[in-house]
Formats: C-alpha cells, structure tokens, sequence
C-alpha cells in the first residue's frame, strides 16, 4: 500500500564510459549494482573456456601423435618369419609337412619368392607384362596357399627380385643391360658357364615393369614387401657392362636407386616395404652393387642378411671388432648392436629386418634381444 521510499529503484539506463557498459563480445545488459559479480562470472566464464580449449588441443594433438607413430612404424609387432619353397607353396603334401614344423616353430609369418631370382612369378597376374613376357605361373596353388596361412594368422612377407631377373631382361632387351657397343645384352658370366641378362635399373621399361610387379604382389596379399637385387650386377665381367641412360642421366647410380625404392614405396601405399641387403652393405656400404648405401632409403625397413660375407677382420661391428674366429653368438650380438646405432644414424629408414641364413641358430639371436627376423630354412632343414 505505501511504498518504501528508502529503497532506491534499480536503473536500467547506463552510459557508454559505465563500467557495466555492455561488452562487444556478449552484449548482456543488466542494472547498476550487479557489474562486479557479473564480470566476476564473466571472467571464471572465460578461463574455464581458455582451459577447455587448452585441454581438447592436448587431446588432439596426442591422439594425433599417436596415429603418426603407429602409422610410421614400419612393421606392427615382431616378424618370426619361415622361408616356404616354391615346392611347399605349391600345396600337397610338401606344404602339410612345412605346415606342421611351422605350427611347432612359434613364427608367426611366411617369406616366400613372389618373383624368384629367375624371374617368373608365383602365381597368375593375368593379362599384363608379367603374363606377356610368360613369367606367371599358370595355376592358382600359390595363392589358395596364401589363403590357408592368412587364414591361420600367418602374415606373408613376399619377396621379390627386381634387377636381376634374366627372364624379363631376355625378352626385354632395350631394358637390359647391354656390352659397350650399347646392343649386345650383357651377361654376367659367359654362355658356357650358364651367364644371365639383367635388367637395366636406368632403364624406364624396366622400373615400370617391377613397379607393375611390386603392385600385384599388394594385390596378392602380402603383408610387407621385400625387395631383393635393388643393386647393379657384380663380378669379374661387371666391368664390361654398360647401362644405356646413363650417360644421359643426372642420377648417380646410388641415385637412381634410391629413387627406384622411393617409386616402389609410392607404389605399395601403407603396406610396409622392405629393402634386402648384406650386414657388410648395410654398416659399411658397397659402391659396385649401391654406387654407396641403401641402408638409408624411403623403405620402412632394411632386410639384412647376418652373413660374415665380405667382412675383415678388424673391421668394426659397432664397438666390436669382428674376427673370422668368433662365434656365433658372439658375432650375431655383435652386428645388431652395429645396426641398432646405424638406425641412430639414418634419416629415413625406421628398422631393420635380420635375415638368419640356413643353418644359423636362432636362439642366439632371440638370446641378443632380437624377435624379429626371417629364416630362410629349406624343406629339408629341421625349424629351429
């Protein structure tokens, strides 16, 4: 009924110089007297926003790192792999054999020769240069092979020969390597003593017709790529040969490559790509077969071979320096923890890949800390 005349009326009109002037950023209005809790709120309002933005960044950036990490990790896992022979790809009863050491063996993948050293595939790729030049195989085995492993959780690693391959370069011979006068394909021994053609790696017919291989091999099913002679040929009649587009060319032979791995790795996409060399090529380099190192390429990993090959004595395994007379465990220890600082050293290749020749124990290299590799067993030799 009367009104209380001490209680002032809340204003609602303000200046633009009011402290509780309206803000660009919210545009709320509200009375005199309730500026200071209003900014207050305003302000926890704006640091819970400032921290809620810091955070999702955070998780942003570390789900992000962790889905590059895992993607640039060449292979996922440790590889246990067993070589299986063209006989035991084939099926039968060779393959139910190699089957049952397999099991026995604890590996958990399968090397097998895509494309052997003779050139012919393992299996049919159809009607492409592969199946021109007659080096498909006619019969499905191999890949209903392929299938059972798979099937099983074996992952297959297949391997494939590029440059030297005497069949592609017979039928190919502007891709081959030539003499010097530039025609006459080259061989790397005489005809008498069974000497092969081998395919020009500055020869653009030859590159493309591997990188056609290397594309079916994905398509076949591989799970890692592993390249094989990515080299130029050696011995006493390497000196006679000549690789037409040399000359011409502005890649050195390291050069040209190492720009062969860069077109394959392209080719394969995310499947892992492996590039095989000797533990000597690969601490120290080989300028015949490289024109320098491959240890460091665009593959994800370098497949060395543990072989004694073309070592001296005295030369260095790391901090090790290796004799002829050392044992095995001893030298098997010894280069991987030479590979494990020449991985330090690269920029590009994310691991290697040992390769156990036949015969090699290889207990001494799961006692050196390694678990993953390739044994290139045969059918006649017990799985270690």
């Amino acid at each position: 009924m009367f009104k209380n005349r001490d209680v002032k009326p809340r204003k609602k009109s303000y200046y633009p110089f009011s402290k509780n002037y309206p803000s660009r950023r919210t545009g709320t209005t509200y009375a005199i007297g309730e500026s200071r809790a209003r900014r207050e709120k305003e302000r926890h309002a704006n640091v819970a926003y400032a921290v809620a933005l810091v955070v999702v960044f955070v998780v942003v950036f570390a789900v992000t790192f962790v889905a590059i990490s895992l993607y640039e990790r060449p292979i996922d896992g440790d590889y246990r792999a067993q070589y299986i022979t063209a006989d035991e790809l084939g099926g039968g009863i060779a393959f139910d054999l190699f089957f049952g050491q397999l099991s026995e063996s604890g590996a958990n993948a399968v090397l097998l020769d895509y494309k052997n050293e003779s050139g012919e595939l393992c299996t049919d790729t159809g009607a492409d240069t592969a199946g021109e030049l007659g080096a498909s195989a006619a019969n499905a085995a191999a890949a209903d092979t392929v299938a059972r492993l798979k099937a099983q959780g074996y992952r297959i690693i297949a391997r494939i020969h590029c440059f030297k391959d005497p069949l592609a370069a017979s039928q190919l011979p502007e891709a081959a390597v030539t003499d010097a006068d530039g025609t006459t394909v080259w061989l790397d021994d005489s005809a008498r003593n069974g000497g092969q053609p081998w395919l020009n790696p500055y020869s653009e017919t030859a590159q493309l017709y591997l990188l056609g291989v290397i594309g079916s091999a994905v398509d076949f099913g591989a799970d890692v790529i592993l390249l094989d002679s990515v080299q130029f040929p050696t011995g006493d009649l390497a000196a006679r040969a000549t690789y037409p587009g040399e000359t011409e060319s502005t890649y050195s032979r390291n050069a040209i490559l190492q720009s062969f791995i860069e077109r394959a790795k392209a080719q394969v996409g995310d499947v892992p790509l492996a590039v095989a060399m000797p533990l000597s090529a690969a601490l120290f380099g080989d300028t015949a077969a490289y024109g320098g190192g491959l240890f460091d390429s665009a593959a994800d990993m370098a497949a060395v071979t543990l072989t004694r090959t073309g070592l001296a004595d005295g030369a260095m395994l790391g901090r090790t320096a290796y004799s002829a007379d050392m044992d095995e465990a001893s030298f098997l220890s010894a280069a991987t923890a030479a590979l494990e600082a020449r991985l330090s050293e690269n920029y590009r290749t994310e691991g290697f890949l040992p390769v156990l020749e036949d015969g090699t124990d290889v207990s001494n290299l799961e006692n050196a800390g390694i678990h993953r590799y390739i044994y290139l067993r045969t059918a006649d030799t017990d799985t270690q």
